[in-house]
């Protein structure tokens, strides 16, 4: 138990965690995804259609509405939704893990009352299952890019590492809000606002270049509008990511996944007493 207590603060136990656990990780996130759509008649066909779906909305409030540009004039409202579809499926990978965070030890308390189940694996689970939407958001991406804008640039190759401090920001996220939920339940509501905000404080609607020049560098104290403006970048503009801005990232979404999966153990004990 000591040697146990000592491991969590090693720089890599949140990821020595989850590759023990990757079997009943595996297979948590596949009932996850099964039982979204079990019962319904389209199945796992939701899973495209729901992205789709609110792209439609999104598309006709921005770009007719508001009449919204992507990149200037020349740019038509097919590459607009492709704009905005890109950045929806990549900040939904963070907002859907941490609004359900703060309930994730509540709507699991069966495995909480059983003293043996690794409840850290929990957040690796709600990642997992939403990694699966992303990807096959990133196909529905990947097939209209072809047709609006033909075959998509050998730079979107770097995609996996833009979404790498997505990942890590997310599991630290979510480890520290499950954990708070336990005991403050009104946190809930405040995530919710929260990820609101970041949602509109991104560029997802609209290209980065809009704000003015003395608010950019506060601007960019939120992670995801650097993130997604390199997503942009690889995915349309042929444009490697800034691999310094980059490093930044990834190294501050290692420190918060470390720090999240510290504080999730050290305050798992008091689970059970209080769901």
């Amino acid at each position: 138990m000591p040697n146990d207590r000592i491991g969590i603060y090693q720089p890599f136990a949140f990821l020595h965690s989850g590759w023990k656990h990757r079997e009943l990780i595996r297979r948590l996130a596949w009932r996850k995804i099964e039982l979204r759509y079990r019962g319904s008649f389209l199945g796992f066909f939701w899973t495209i259609i729901n992205p789709l779906l609110l792209l439609c909305v999104y598309t006709f409030v921005f770009s007719f509405v508001f009449k919204a540009k992507w990149g200037g004039a020349e740019a038509g409202t097919a590459e607009f939704s492709l704009f905005l579809f890109s950045g929806i499926i990549l900040y939904s990978v963070f907002a859907e893990c941490v609004n359900e965070a703060p309930n994730l030890m509540l709507q699991n308390s069966v495995f909480v009352k059983q003293h043996l189940f690794p409840l850290e694996t929990l957040p690796w689970v709600s990642l997992a299952a939403t990694l699966f939407n992303f990807a096959v958001g990133l196909g529905v991406l990947a097939v209209f890019h072809f047709f609006v804008l033909g075959v998509p640039p050998m730079s979107s190759l770097y995609l996996p590492l833009i979404l790498l401090p997505v990942v890590l920001m997310t599991l630290g996220a979510t480890w520290l809000l499950a954990s708070l939920g336990v005991f403050l339940r009104d946190i809930s509501q405040v995530v919710g606002v929260v990820t609101t905000a970041l949602l509109f404080l991104s560029p997802i609607f609209y290209p980065a270049s809009r704000i003015p020049e003395h608010l950019r560098s506060t601007y960019f104290l939120n992670p995801f509008a650097r993130i997604i403006e390199m997503s942009k970048g690889v995915l349309f503009r042929d444009v490697a990511p800034e691999w310094l801005p980059l490093a930044s990232l990834c190294l501050g979404g290692w420190l918060a996944a470390w720090v999240g999966y510290v504080w999730f153990m050290k305050s798992k004990q008091g689970f059970a007493d209080v769901v």
